[in-house]
């Protein structure tokens, strides 16, 4: 098939049947590029950028469940940023219950390790890539002890709610997705009014900055 471009035009591709569809630019080859259209209904075919992510192997995800056994226990969840500009966009969801209070901290300190260690799941399930984070989790008995092994005092609340109570579930999420600062150690909380099941689905990409 010959092809040129159309007369007048930079951004439109014509072929022998003088058709024409829009050009894309690609700023590294300096070349154009004929977007593709689907064969049967002639919609443009445009992949998100997360799902460009997922096909390059490095979207990651963490999907489970934890029980909390009583009231006032406490759920830490903590994540390591790696020191690097690969840097880590996550967006999350929650579901309870039982009512809980909840916290996400930006610049915990781990004095001690959390006791289980979560592998993320990468979301191309054809790729060997692995996440560049760390996350650990465990059950505390009350506040005192999650604060001995995980110090926030001096972090960031960059997000925080109260939902349902000690006898209705609850949910939230986080559909926008937050690029974490790097080098960062984060800290998911949960505070229980009475004893309840998380599930939980965390998704995040790692993309190396450019300046």
């Amino acid at each position: 098939m010959s092809a040129t471009i159309k007369e007048g035009s930079d951004r439109t591709f014509c072929n022998q049947d003088k058709q024409t569809a829009p050009l894309i630019y690609n700023s590294s080859t300096d070349k154009l590029y004929r977007m593709k259209n689907d064969g049967a209904t002639d919609a443009l075919m445009i992949v998100e950028y997360e799902h460009h992510e997922i096909h390059s192997g490095s979207h990651y995800f963490v999907h489970g469940f934890v029980d909390i056994p009583g009231a006032n226990d406490v759920l830490d969840f903590t994540w390591q940023m790696p020191n690097t500009t690969k840097w880590i966009h996550w967006n999350w969801s929650i579901g309870f219950t039982k009512g809980i209070t909840w916290y996400v901290y930006e610049g915990a300190v781990a004095t001690n390790g959390l006791a289980n260690t979560i592998t993320p799941m990468n979301s191309n399930r054809n790729s060997s890539n692995t996440s560049g984070t760390v996350m650990k989790y465990e059950v505390q008995v009350d506040l005192a002890a999650a604060n001995a092994d995980t110090d926030v005092t001096s972090a960031t609340i960059i997000a925080s709610g109260k939902d349902g109570d000690n006898r209705t579930a609850g949910a939230a999420n986080r559909a926008n997705e937050i690029m974490m600062k790097q080098n960062t150690l984060y800290c998911f909380r949960a505070v229980a009014t009475a004893a309840f099941t998380m599930n939980f689905d965390m998704q995040w990409y790692e993309h190396t900055n450019k300046s």
